[in-house]
This record gives structure tokens, C-alpha cells and sequence, in this order.
């Protein structure tokens, strides 16, 4: 998961920047502070005072993982009094995403933020718990690839209010698609 994406943050209001995501395995040193697009996507959120954010995929395949891991990357010089959680909570049943829900809460009681990851609403709507529970949603987007009617919908399901911006990747490549497919089967 150590591509990288351009990464393209936009808020409700006429805010944007463009950046390079970090890798998902990237630490945050001081020697490796994020892009000042992250960082003002990191300030951006907190504007709004949140412990569970939820990311989620405008369509299926949209890169929503490494949009959660650029909001930890982005976090970390400044959440250092609070643990933030990555919760890659994709794939669950309609059972599993309540029980989800229930855990997440608990360790945000715990003094922790959570920033979880969901499937498309599109294509998994068990999914739909996750962003309902959550103090506010970023949807993620693939331009060139997201179909406005699959962004609105995720929106409608959602509720276009819980939405706090948005994150938007570059479509990849032939070439990079092959090599995140041969990445995923090593």
C-alpha cells in the first residue's frame, strides 16, 4: 500500500489543496511532517470537533483506506494528547456493523478518536450504521471514475449535513493499477 495518490481535499465552503497522500505505512517524525494539504485537511476536521469520523467511498474501489490513513498521517504531530484509531471496517455484515458500531463507541468513551473506513454504500449498505454513528463523514472520491449519481446517492443515504468535506485521488493508470493488483496477489 505504499503507492502514492495525489490527493485532493475540499470542504463544503471553496477550500482546496492538492498534496501527495503518505504511504499507509509512513510514521510521522518531525522529519516527516505531512503536506500543508493534509495538515490544513487535518484542521479543516477538527473544526468540527469530532471523536468517530467515518470515510466513505463515493463508488466501489474508491481509495477510502488511504484518504483515513492520510487523516491519521496528517493528525499526528497535533492529536499527540489522544490516540486516533484506524478501523478498517470493510466487508462486515449487517450484524457485524451494529456489534462495530457498539466497539467503536466504547473506545471513543475510552478517550480515543476513531477514524473508520466503510465499504460503498452503493454496493454494501450494511455498511450505513458506521456513518450514521459517527460525528461526521469524508466522502472519497476518484476522479474520472466516481459517477455523480453513485456521489449523490452516498450522500442522500448519508445525509448530505454529516458530511465535513471531501477527499478526491486521480484516477490510476493502466500501469498502476497492475501494479497495485500484482501488489494485492504478493
Amino acid at each position: 500500500m505504499g503507492r502514492r495518490h495525489a490527493l485532493r481535499y475540499t470542504e463544503p465552503l471553496p477550500m482546496a489543496a492538492d498534496s501527495s497522500a503518505p504511504p499507509a505505512d509512513a510514521t510521522s517524525t518531525d522529519s516527516a511532517i505531512p503536506s500543508p494539504a493534509l495538515q490544513r485537511l487535518w484542521f479543516a476536521l477538527e473544526r468540527h470537533a469530532w471523536s468517530f469520523l467515518t470515510v466513505v467511498p463515493a463508488h466501489p474501489g474508491a481509495p477510502a483506506l488511504e484518504a483515513a490513513t492520510a487523516v491519521l498521517e496528517a493528525g499526528a504531530p497535533y492529536a499527540y494528547t489522544q490516540k486516533v484509531h484506524l478501523e478498517d471496517a470493510t466487508g462486515l455484515s449487517p450484524t457485524a456493523a451494529a456489534q462495530k458500531v457498539l466497539e467503536l463507541r466504547e473506545r471513543v468513551s475510552r478517550g480515543e478518536r476513531v477514524v473508520a473506513v466503510i465499504d460503498s454504500l452503493m454496493t454494501h449498505p450494511a455498511s450505513l450504521p458506521l456513518a450514521l454513528a459517527a460525528d461526521g463523514c469524508l466522502l472519497c472520491v476518484t476522479l474520472g471514475e466516481t459517477d455523480f449519481g453513485a456521489a449523490s446517492k452516498t450522500l442522500e443515504f448519508v445525509g448530505r449535513e454529516r458530511f465535513l468535506g471531501s477527499v478526491t485521488f486521480p484516477r490510476l493508470t493502466k500501469k498502476q493499477r497492475r501494479a497495485a493488483s500484482q501488489k494485492k496477489k504478493a
